[in-house]
């Protein structure tokens, strides 16, 4: 008992020193990345920095957790290495630690000349993988729950680690640090408002590699590229787009535009409240007389033709609730709405949703729901986009049994009040050039990553001609910030969107892809991820990215691991020789008949042509015009939804990419 104590005491002891925190006023500090929980990479050096006082020496130490050495016995924490550094004039320091196995939990320790340790615990070393872009690596695991409900909610992973930076746009120059609460520990809690595409890939990589994984999300909706590039990279492509940053980086004139675009929304909305005939008038209430509205289709509304409608349009609905169900909890879910909604139940408001984009998923509460009529209300407010229910997604009453009740496609329907546009001044800064970068990404940089993903361009689709050279140039600017000249990059290609069409269709964001596959193509350390067959035609931010992040992880398994594996076919070569045409391809096909080809002659449209895939060829008999053209195109799955392409690879039936080729 007395020896038990003892140990209590020296483990305290010790864990009072290692687990000493900086003192407020001290000079020495980390970037936020390096804090507790974090994973550094494995097998490679990492590169670590940080502040002090000029001239100011700092001991950098990475030892074995005190409390895992004391479980073992030992006297002293085991270090794993040692080195020292020297603030320079302004303040900065940096050491690159060598290489180690993968391993944890270990301590890292900080220590200025008469400062006390600043101590970093529960340190992992493992892989680190970055995902950035837009809003389809900001969807999050909340968005995606209900395609995969049992395993998140059943969800026991717990070596990986996740670590956001929260958006900060920066238009003067690069920050030092990025925002963030720090690393988190993998749990539906920490990862409900994640990337859902970095978290399936991160618990894909546990799995195979049995390394602990560090997923670092930096990404930000709508962003266009060039706010992912330096200043001098956007200048070669865009100096119009670089003056706009220029003009905006004042930060007085931000101040007074965020003052001016407050009072302006502040006096929009007294304006639309004090007019709207529906709230004064509370056609929310349940006792409401409606019988008076006209009826109409969810899905073929008579409101205002125009597209910039301002304003407001009101639908109420009845719904008859059996006995067994009155008073229960459920969840309604409204589908997708354009553009914001007020959503009230029986007079009382259970939900409200300011964008177009969230799937409306509202929760009822116990005791509002009644035996017989109940009334669902709707209030759109619309500044500047066309009021409408979006087709083809769910409009039901779920309870708690998982039992469904579908709401009826009829609603009554009335006017609200129209307003004039709402005024604003331009403080969307993230839009502009190298606000990201500065603000989010190059204060990440020297970490060390094992790989990047990059999943961006439904921002660059108005002008997709030259995101190819745009693309080259920020996997180039990160390897350099990153100092790894072979940093690979998994770049995931725009899915499928849009209306189906089954006839040729002049296509910007089958131009994009072809802009993202050439890129990749031309770049060794790169990989395209084909997300043909995941998309929505209804929603750009589709739901499947699971499968997403298993064809990001086969990327990598290729790229970082040397794997054999087969990704996504590549087109190779095209000839044309005995009346038919031969794309060859990087890998064997499935064989059989293949859709989504086309061709044109000169400059006349593209027309449909069958095809055929034998081994790795596609092959396409011509015509004697077709034959005998000096300039001849092929292309494949060029439109924005190319439902019917079914060229596949042989080996796990991964999608080939699209792609337009000149025939020789």
């Amino acid at each position: 008992m007395n020896r038990l104590s003892s140990d209590l005491k020296g483990l305290l002891l010790v864990l009072s020193f290692f687990c000493t925190t900086v003192i407020t006023n001290a000079a020495v500090r980390l970037p936020r990345f390096f804090s507790d929980g974090m994973v550094l990479q494995r097998n490679r050096p990492v590169a670590l920095w940080g502040w002090a006082l000029p001239g100011q020496q700092v001991s950098i130490a990475l030892r074995k957790s005190p409390v895992v050495e004391l479980r073992k016995a030992s006297k002293t924490p085991r270090v794993l290495c040692e080195t020292t550094a020297t603030a320079d004039a302004q303040g900065r320091w940096k050491v690159v630690l060598p290489q180690q196995k993968a391993q944890g939990p270990l301590q890292l320790q900080v220590i200025a000349e008469g400062e006390q340790p600043l101590v970093v615990n529960d340190v992992w070393v493992g892989d680190v993988w970055l995902f950035s872009g837009q809003s389809n690596i900001d969807t999050n695991l909340e968005r995606v729950h209900p395609q995969y409900p049992d395993e998140i909610d059943n969800d026991s992973t717990s070596r990986v680690r996740l670590f956001k930076v929260q958006n900060n746009a920066v238009l003067e120059a690069p920050r030092d640090d990025v925002q963030s609460a720090g690393w988190q520990m993998l749990s539906r809690r920490s990862a409900w408002h994640f990337t859902a595409l970095g978290y399936f890939m991160g618990k894909r990589m546990e799995a195979a590699t049995g390394v602990v994984q560090g997923i670092v999300q930096c990404s930000w909706g709508g962003t266009p590229i060039e706010s992912w590039l330096s200043r001098d990279e956007v200048q070669q492509f865009d100096p119009l787009m670089v003056a706009e940053a220029e003009y905006h980086s004042d930060a007085e004139l931000r101040r007074k535009t965020a003052e001016a675009n407050a009072l302006a929304v502040r006096r929009w909305n007294e304006l639309l409240a004090r007019t709207d005939p529906g709230v004064v008038g509370h056609w929310e209430a349940a006792d409401f007389d409606d019988s008076h509205w006209p009826s109409a289709n969810q899905f073929s509304l008579p409101m205002q033709p125009e597209k910039g409608f301002c304003g407001t349009y009101w639908l109420r609905q009845h719904i008859r609730i059996d006995a067994a169900h009155a008073g229960q909890q459920a969840r309604l879910l409204l589908g997708t709405l354009v553009d914001a909604d007020f959503t009230y139940l029986n007079g009382r408001q259970i939900g409200s949703t300011g964008y177009q984009y969230p799937p409306r998923r509202y929760t009822i509460p116990a005791g509002l729901l009644r035996e017989g009529d109940n009334v669902l209300t709707v209030r759109f407010v619309n500044k500047g986009m066309l009021p409408h229910f979006v087709e083809e997604k769910p409009y039901q009453i779920v309870w708690s049994d998982g039992s469904i009740q579908p709401l009826s496609q009829e609603w009554r329907v009335h006017d609200g009040t129209q307003m004039p546009p709402q005024p604003s001044l331009p403080s969307d800064y993230q839009y502009m050039a190298s606000a990201a970068y500065n603000g989010m990404l190059s204060p990440l940089a020297p970490m060390t990553l094992a790989g990047a993903v990059w999943y961006q361009g439904e921002s660059n689709t108005d002008h997709p001609v030259g995101y190819e050279q745009r693309l080259q140039s920020l996997m180039k600017l990160w390897r350099e910030r990153f100092e790894q000249p072979e940093l690979p990059f998994v770049v995931v290609q725009l899915a499928n969107f849009m209306k189906p069409s089954e006839q040729p269709q002049e296509s910007n964001w089958a131009q994009l892809r072809e802009e993202q596959r050439r890129a990749v193509a031309a770049d060794d350390h790169a990989a395209l991820v084909v997300a043909l067959g995941l998309g929505e035609a209804n929603d750009i931010h589709p739901l499947r990215k699971k499968e997403l992040a298993e064809r990001c992880a086969l990327a990598f398994d290729k790229l970082v691991f040397g794997k054999n594996v087969a990704l996504s076919p590549q087109p190779m070569k095209v000839e044309r020789t005995a009346g038919k045409l031969f794309v060859t391809f990087d890998q064997p096909l499935s064989a059989g008949s293949v859709h989504g080809f086309e061709l044109s002659v000169g400059d006349q449209p593209f027309r449909n042509v069958e095809a055929s895939a034998v081994g790795n060829v596609v092959s396409i008999s011509l015509s004697q015009q077709q034959n005998e053209a000096t300039q001849l195109r092929v292309r494949y799955a060029w439109k924005d939804n190319p439902v019917e392409a079914d060229c596949r690879n042989a080996v796990n039936s991964l999608p080939a990419t699209s792609f337009e080729w000149a025939c020789p």
